[in-house]
């Protein structure tokens, strides 16, 4: 009995502050909370730098493609890039032979030759005697790239005419097997 004489008294003081406590409608403020801490106050000095730039980066990209005749075709161009996994997979296959901080070199051997002597490339002499590739018939064309010199008397009057006319240069192997061929090594034309 002496429980219940503690226990009734203390219910209503419970329910009488939780009453009082519900018609006050206080509404609670960042401020009224000791445990909240502004963002306002944080400086710079704080802050921790990201690597992550919020910008894309803009770059020089140069490729160098290098054909089997010797030309070497040169293309500079300027790049954005939002993500390097997807930069780096676009240029899968070249390798980097120089890197900058604003400037990236490509380059990558190409195993054909170039647009350039499909279209207008001839074997020809040069008046050292070497062997070489003109852009355009020998007489009137400029050297795009020599070989070793060739000795003009072992040949044959057809092969010193063809070469002085002009071979004109149909593809890769087309090219190779006269090399090899001007170059000491028996294979036919």
């Amino acid at each position: 009995m002496n429980r219940w004489l503690w226990i009734i008294p203390a219910s209503l003081i419970f329910a009488g502050w939780q009453w009082f406590a519900a018609e006050e409608e206080v509404s609670l403020r960042a401020e009224d909370l000791s445990h909240q801490r502004t963002v306002i106050n944080k400086t710079q000095e704080n802050a921790v730098e990201t690597l992550v730039n919020p910008e894309p980066l803009t770059i020089k990209v140069v490729l160098k493609q290098n054909y089997l005749d010797g030309v070497t075709e040169t293309i500079n161009k300027e790049e954005t890039i939002w993500s390097m996994v997807d930069f780096w997979s676009t240029y899968e296959g070249w390798s980097i032979e120089s890197q900058e901080l604003d400037q990236i070199v490509f380059k990558r051997q190409v195993e054909d030759i170039s647009p350039l002597t499909k279209q207008q490339g001839y074997f020809g002499l040069t008046e050292d005697g070497e062997l070489a590739v003109f852009e355009g018939a020998p007489s009137q064309g400029k050297v795009i790239e020599s070989f070793k010199p060739i000795p003009i008397e072992p040949l044959e009057s057809k092969r010193k005419s063809e070469l002085i006319d002009g071979i004109k240069i149909k593809d890769a192997s087309h090219f190779e097997q006269v090399v090899k061929q001007y170059a000491g090594e028996e294979q036919p034309l």
